[in-house]
């Protein structure tokens, strides 16, 4: 569901540079990225440097938004394929090491998700035959350059992402397939963070480890490094993967209902001492309608030292948008959970039908953790 965005929209920090606004969702270069480029740059201009140094530099631009574009045309894919399954999309960044796409399913399931998994690179492999197509039809030395670039990232981006194991987007429709067949997402997630760890050993072996077949010596040469580099990074998410589907599989029967207190809503323009004599937690909407400013309950560590006469809006602290989760409190703790790992705040407004009835906290994770 696409929504007009307000004429004033609030600072998002930690996503970098927004770069474009595509069909509302907003696009971020971040600060990492830059890094990549100036590599990229490097990489691509050394050669002819010496020679024909401003023609490098204009190859080694090049194929650095070439890198930009074919990430976007992936991550874009993804935003398509979730608005398609009516999952709302916060953002697109590109970053370092490719980019990602956020965006909420709060009925999440197996097909649907396989499926926002495989449009990334399904996308990047149709624009690597476009490129092709058009490698054959032209002749211009420019135009060779940029279609072979095109060609070289895209069909890169796509056998690489395929690959089934975590946290590539193959895992995803791995733990998807897994998920379907067993009942289970947890299962899944096991199960593609361990291929993601082979996928891992294989990358570095492929590098690495042909050349000592071969009887070549392995020196630190920018393959060498790239393939370990990418190799950690693998192994990492595959980890995570693992962890993440042992430690719920291990939660048993703890529902959102264990994990919350109650929230009451209040309009912004309330006064902070009325808002601070509920019980419960409070929790208000920012000038966006979203309703993910919070005043915790006095468990919660609520604010102190505040004027109770000041609007409540001076005295919450705002959540991120992926702590907003549309849930039930008879549901797992699953998605709740999942927002606090990947943004770190403790807090969760929790909604049901965009209305918000709960807050959960970190702190109330542990201790239903610590009775189960």
């Amino acid at each position: 569901m696409t929504t007009r965005a307000p004429a004033m929209e609030p600072e998002e920090s930690g996503h970098g540079v927004r770069i474009a606004r595509i069909g509302g969702v907003p696009v971020y270069l971040a600060p990492s990225w830059f890094v990549i480029a100036v590599v990229i740059v490097a990489i691509v201009a050394w050669p002819v440097l010496q020679t024909r140094p401003l023609f490098g530099l204009a190859v080694g631009l090049t194929q650095a938004l070439l890198l930009l574009v074919s990430v976007l045309v992936h991550e874009g894919a993804h935003a398509l394929a979730a608005r398609a399954y009516g999952m709302h999309v916060l953002r697109i960044v590109a970053n370092v090491w490719g980019g990602h796409t956020s965006f909420q399913a709060p009925r999440g399931t197996p097909g649907p998700m396989a499926a926002v998994a495989a449009a990334g690179p399904l996308a990047n492999a149709a624009l690597a035959l476009v490129s092709f197509a058009a490698l054959q039809a032209t002749s211009g030395e420019v135009s060779g350059r940029v279609f072979t670039g095109l060609l070289i990232i895209n069909g890169s981006l796509a056998v690489l992402n395929i690959l089934p194991g975590m946290p590539l987007d193959g895992g995803q429709v791995l733990e998807s397939l897994v998920w379907k067949l067993t009942g289970d997402r947890n299962k899944g997630s096991v199960a593609a963070g361990w291929t993601g760890r082979g996928v891992a050993v294989l990358v570095v072996l492929w590098f690495i480890g042909r050349p000592l077949l071969r009887g070549e010596g392995v020196g630190l040469g920018p393959d060498s490094i790239w393939a370990l580099v990418i190799g950690s990074i693998l192994w990492t998410g595959a980890s995570e993967s693992i962890r993440r589907g042992q430690a719920l599989a291990s939660l048993g029967g703890v529902t959102v209902a264990d994990i919350m207190e109650p929230a009451v809503f209040l309009p912004p323009d309330t006064p902070v001492g009325a808002a601070i004599s509920h019980p419960d937690a409070v929790v208000t909407t920012d000038e966006r309608g979203v309703p993910c400013l919070v005043l915790l309950s006095a468990t919660g560590q609520t604010p102190v030292d505040i004027d109770p006469s000041a609007p409540l809006s001076s005295a919450v602290t705002r959540v991120p948008d992926e702590n907003v989760v549309e849930t039930r409190p008879e549901a797992g703790i699953e998605r709740v959970l999942g927002a606090i790992q990947a943004t770190g705040v403790p807090a969760v407004v929790l909604t049901s039908g965009g209305q918000p009835y709960g807050v959960a906290h970190a702190r109330l994770v542990n201790a239903a953790l610590s009775r189960n």
